[in-house]
């Protein structure tokens, strides 16, 4: 079941948050604006619900959103080098955001961009028309995103996008969890497995070197079930975890990761069908949230499914451009539970 409410408005237009429910007693909070995960209410192993989700309690406060709460991510998630890339030999330059690079699709993103919407059944429809040099991006693009609900308490997030001209394309959600409950502090006592055999290491400013490096041994390597809080003070570089795993080719959906709450019971499972999938434990988190929540260093974690960040300067990298002839797509799905 799928109902809506004003969230408010922004720059003069109303903004949506629309209620999905299953029979399970999980509910989710979408807005139309940037596609925007509000709240996540999921059941602990005593029945009782809590918000999982990271956020804030109005408009104001996703105007800005620096941490891009919940948030859609486009036209590229993640980092391009220096803002540049190139297509049949005409150089593109982004605004430059994050550092030196481009961040998560510019200074006004899909993250900040009201989308039109619509309920079709159990399904919460999102559509936006990414206008030809948008943030300097070649190409109208044409996105639809499709938010479903389902009874096994799953979250299906379904992805298409078309181009007028060639163009580099890079979707996700930016959602931030904490199985505790949003504000319960560190996640550091959250047990954390990844799927993956390797992963891009990054030089100083996060962006790959263009190795594909293996995991074994290195703190990289959460093949098997790892506490976060035993783990997370040893990963070089000192602000935790903010790294591509990788799952090779695209188009098929894979299980990339599941992380466990021991004391709630809550589980949460991530399967995907893009390449790879950024795990970022927070460091750089320090908000006020949703009830006056007090969102701390390490207070959650992202699975961001994604392909590699500056794929359009790897070309070892799966290819992240989009041809007129071509359709972007793009499944992931979050499964909660208990243990």
């Amino acid at each position: 079941m799928i109902t809506s409410s004003s969230f408010g408005t922004h720059e003069g237009k109303e903004v949506t948050q629309y209620t999905l429910k299953n029979n399970k007693g999980t509910v989710i909070k979408i807005l139309n604006y940037g596609g925007i995960i509000t709240n996540i209410l999921v059941p602990d192993k005593n029945g009782k619900n809590g918000d999982i989700c990271l956020g804030f309690d109005d408009m104001k406060g996703y105007a800005t959103n620096g941490p891009y709460f919940g948030a859609l991510i486009g036209r590229y998630a993640n980092r391009i080098a220096n803002g540049r890339f190139t297509i049949d030999g005409k150089t593109y330059q982004l605004d430059i955001n994050n550092g030196p690079n481009a961040l998560h699709g510019g200074k006004v993103g899909f993250d900040k961009r009201l989308w039109d919407s619509k309920v079709v059944g159990d399904v919460l429809e999102l559509t936006y028309v990414s206008a030809d040099g948008e943030e300097n991006y070649p190409g109208e693009v044409k996105v639809t995103v499709r938010y479903q609900l389902t009874e096994d308490n799953e979250l299906v997030i379904r992805y298409s996008a078309t181009t007028s001209a060639k163009t580099v394309i890079n979707l996700t959600n930016h959602a931030y969890f904490n199985l505790a409950g949003q504000g319960s502090g560190t996640i550091f006592d959250h047990n954390v497995t990844i799927n993956a055999d390797k992963y891009t290491p990054v030089d100083s400013t996060s962006i790959p070197t263009g190795d594909i490096s293996d995991v074994q041994g290195t703190a990289w390597d959460l093949r098997t079930k790892t506490n976060i809080g035993e783990v997370i003070h040893s990963v070089p570089g000192g602000v935790g975890y903010d790294h591509n795993y990788c799952f090779g080719k695209t188009g098929w959906q894979k299980y990339m990761a599941r992380v466990e709450h021991p004391s709630s019971g809550r589980f949460l499972a991530m399967y995907s069908t893009e390449p790879g999938v950024q795990f970022y434990t927070s460091f750089y988190l320090n908000e006020t949230g949703k009830g006056g929540a007090a969102y701390e260093k390490f207070g959650a974690f992202c699975l961001e499914a994604q392909h590699y960040p500056d794929s359009p300067n790897k070309p070892n990298f799966p290819t992240t451009l989009l041809a007129p002839s071509e359709t972007y797509l793009q499944t992931t799905t979050y499964k909660f539970g208990v243990m």
